[in-house]
């Protein structure tokens, strides 16, 4: 093989040489010419979208701009536009080539009626049309009947595979066939015994004779429907009853299960990408259209590299203490193992992650073991050097082989063959892949590094992470800060996973957690979505705290603690899962929260910090304190952990930790404080203390107290402030009792008036039913951050990432906005 890279290599120089005897000199000093400049781009199109709902927004699908090499100029007739995912516009502006387009308007209020938008770019326009849906037909003589979905929500993301749809339904006259997309539900009257959807109808009493004096039965229903992979697919359903009446669009909600990938490689011979989907499957990425196309499965994939030589993938994978080399044959979708090598290991240490890169001229596998000793918190690294061309391996580089530089490796990227490596000390390093000897070659200051890049030159590569993308110039060594993180950037790079150098212009960043692939422009650092996975626009939510709810409409505000970016304040609109960002709240300093309340006297959110409320203003975002750090009057807040606020009276509830038989009782008005006394004998030892959260009733007339210490949850009565306990035991699957600050402890409740039950945030979910006094537990361990109540008895979720809709019944979940 290297002997037909040779002969190559000599066969493009002899070809150049005879290019240059051919002449095509010049006597001219000029350049070559500059292209004229084009600012008309070539023809696009949207999607017509038909049977929407009247009056509902429609969004189109993205179009790419191709064709200009100057700004063009982008105007709109009947609409909004949005510029690669951002915020949505009406007026002028200018646009780049290879900008993503999407377009929005109201469909109109009337059923089967038409709405259009007209996008104008450069002096090219496009039309994009969205019908409404037929009105509800009747067949029969009765009043039709009506269904309505409860989960999922009407713009979801799902995982493929079987999704239970649930929902209600009504009629004067029984249900005799519910389908979704086809399939019978199984229809249940909230009167009677469950039965099975067949020729059986459920019938009401009462005939079609006298349909009008006839009251409306209820009905709950479900149907397991099948959603395809990378596909959105949208769930229609029809409904009729026993007399022939027919309502064939009862309701209808879309699901979206597109994945971004978690790794890719750039399979330069097909000019297409390689992507894994959720660590097992393997995909081909057309850059041109984004479309999938499957290619195999396996299992624990880590990462990939691409062998052009064999045109073939390489990944490496680590089951206890064995690390395996695996081979997906491009052209067959053939797998097979390569190599398998168990490391001799003191008994007490274990391989905890296997990460691989590639040489490809050589045909060398540089394979990273992370190994962790039994009690300790720190992991060792080895490098192992697998030559795929005979068979062999070897210890390549470890600290305690030489005196070079610690080897801390986080990530590694081959530039050519030269293997570099950035250290999670903040070191650049580079790996002599024949001696093992690592060399310093730049420090990272305040960098902390994620992933790494081979760039477009034999001596430049990248580094994304917490703060940004660097860009690193071996030349010199120089590091430039190519694109700087902010608490506004729309792209966030704080849970990246890896990088890939698309052409010489476009780097592209992953970001699955968020189901985002960013490319980012390696001249300006300007970043846009380059596979947007999620549901809504708007920037990224990293790890959403507290949950509010306006007073009337679908809009959700979210505090975001942020995780390794800044605390932010969200507005998320339910119906479209879009996100706005209202203001950066780190008060320049670092933050704990213990609450966020919608004060709708103020229009402004109340935030609880652990020593202060502050108001944020809903118009422009500007901050003031209420109460605490200078504000106010009373006693110290701090450490305030949670709370609730009774808008009516413009009063907070705040728990304070340290408190015994108390609580801080706050006029948000005013900015007073007072430690609100109560009677403590319901408590253990006729104490009540460690109470670290609150929730208010649906009168605001009862305050439920979590007491993590004592691992109960209290009842007390703002009249009378008598107190009473609650719950002290919730048992979970593993036989554990959930409240208890041993397993996990109390950390969050919120009351749920329309189910009349309690939501629990302890290690797990749990929902406390007040009428018959029982515990369920919800969704895995460790899983919610938070979870609200909605109107139509499913919750709303948090996660890392993302905001979700959980139904309690089924326990199933999707989500609405990420």
């Amino acid at each position: 093989m290297k002997q037909l890279l040779l002969t190559g290599k000599f066969c493009l120089l002899l070809l150049s040489m005879l290019l240059i005897a051919c002449g095509g000199g010049s006597d001219s000093d000029s350049g070559p010419t500059p292209p004229p400049v084009n600012t008309q781009p070539n023809t696009f199109s949207f999607n017509v979208q038909a049977d929407v709902e009247p009056g509902a927004t429609v969004t189109s699908n993205s179009i790419t701009v191709s064709g200009i090499n100057a700004a063009a100029t982008i105007s709109i007739q009947g609409g909004e536009y949005s510029i690669d995912n951002g915020d949505f516009a009406s007026g002028s502006s200018t646009v780049n080539n290879a900008a993503q387009i999407r377009v929005r308007h109201q469909a109109s209020a009337e059923y089967a009626s038409s709405q259009t938008t007209t996008l104008t770019i450069g002096g090219v326009s496009a039309n994009f049309v969205s019908t409404t849906r037929n009105q509800p037909s009747a067949v029969g003589t009765g009043t039709p009947p009506q269904a309505t979905v409860l989960f999922p929500w009407s713009q979801s993301k799902a995982t493929a595979g079987t999704l239970t749809v649930r929902g209600t339904a009504t009629s004067r006259n029984g249900i005799s066939d519910l389908r979704v997309n086809g399939v019978a539900a199984t229809v249940h009257s909230r009167s009677a015994a469950a039965q099975r959807v067949s020729a059986q109808s459920f019938h009401a009493q009462g005939s079609n004779e006298d349909d009008e004096e006839q009251e409306e039965e209820e009905f709950e229903w479900t149907a397991d429907v099948e959603i395809e992979s990378n596909s959105a697919t949208e769930l229609k359903v029809s409904v009729s009853d026993a007399d022939g009446a027919e309502n064939n669009d009862a309701a209808s909600v879309r699901v979206d299960t597109l994945e971004a990938p978690t790794f890719l490689v750039y399979d330069n011979l097909n000019e297409r990408l390689i992507g894994v989907l959720g660590s097992k499957e393997i995909v081909a990425i057309d850059p041109s259209n984004l479309s999938y196309q499957p290619i195999t499965t396996a299992d624990f994939i880590s990462e990939l590299n691409f062998d052009p030589v064999y045109n073939r993938i390489i990944y490496s994978t680590h089951h206890e203490n064995t690390v395996s080399l695996h081979e997906v044959d491009l052209v067959l979708g053939s797998q097979k193992s390569l190599v398998t090598y168990t490391p001799e290991l003191a008994p007490d240490v274990k391989i905890i992650m296997a990460r691989s890169v590639f040489d490809p001229i050589n045909q060398l596998a540089f394979v990273l073991l992370k190994l962790l000793e039994d009690g300790s918190f720190y992991a060792t690294d080895r490098l192992y050097q697998f030559n795929l061309a005979d068979d062999t391996s070897r210890l390549l580089s470890a600290s305690y082989l030489d005196d070079s530089p610690r080897m801390t490796i986080s990530h590694m990227t081959m530039l050519g063959t030269r293997l570099y490596a950035a250290a999670s000390n903040r070191q650049l390093i580079e790996i002599n892949t024949e001696t093992g000897e690592r060399t310093t070659v730049m420090g990272l200051p305040d960098f902390s590094p994620m992933a790494m890049a081979a760039g477009s030159r034999d001596d430049q590569l990248f580094i994304a992470g917490f703060q940004g993308i660097l860009k690193i110039e071996l030349a010199f060594p120089l590091s430039i800060m190519l694109s700087r993180e902010t608490s506004t950037t729309l792209y966030p790079t704080s849970q990246i996973r890896g990088a890939l150098l698309l052409d010489e212009e476009t780097l592209l960043v992953l970001d699955p957690d968020f189901g985002n692939v960013l490319q980012v422009d390696t001249r300006t650092g300007e970043r846009s979505a380059f596979i947007r996975s999620g549901i809504g626009a708007g920037r990224s939510i990293m790890m959403p705290r507290y949950l509010t709810f306006a007073d009337e409409g679908d809009t959700l505000y979210v505090l975001d603690n942020g995780s390794n970016a800044a605390d932010v304040l969200f507005a998320v609109d339910l119906t479209s899962g879009d996100r706005t960002m209202i203001a950066d709240i780190n008060q320049d300093r670092v933050n704990y929260h213990s609450g966020l309340f919608f004060h709708a006297k103020n229009n402004a959110l109340l935030v609880g910090l652990d020593d202060a409320i502050i108001s944020v203003a809903l118009s422009d975002g500007s901050t003031s304190v209420v109460s605490g750090m200078g504000a106010g009057h009373g006693p110290e807040l701090w450490p305030i952990t949670g709370g609730d606020f009774d808008a009516e009276s413009e009063t907070l509830y705040m728990a304070k930790h340290s408190l015994t038989n108390a609580i801080f009782k706050i006029d948000v008005t005013t900015g007073q404080r007072i430690v609100l006394g109560f009677d403590g004998s319901a408590g253990i030892a006729g104490v009540i203390e460690g109470v670290n959260d609150v929730a208010l009733d649906a009168e605001n007339q009862q305050l439920y107290l979590s007491s993590q210490s004592q691992s109960t949850i209290y009842r007390l009565d703002l009249e009378t402030l008598e107190t009473e306990m609650v719950l002290d035991r919730c048992m979970n699957n593993y036989g554990q009792n959930i409240l208890n600050v041993d397993e996990s402890g109390i950390y969050k409740i919120n009351y749920d008036a329309a189910g009349q039950r309690l939501l629990i945030l302890s290690g797990q979910l749990a929902s406390y039913d007040f009428a018959t006094q029982s515990c369920q537990i919800l969704g895995q361990r460790h899983e919610y951050i938070n979870a609200m109540p909605l109107e139509n008895g499913t919750f709303l979720t948090v996660g890392q990432g993302a905001l979700k809709q959980l139904d309690p019944v089924t326990q199933e979940q999707v989500i609405i906005s990420k």
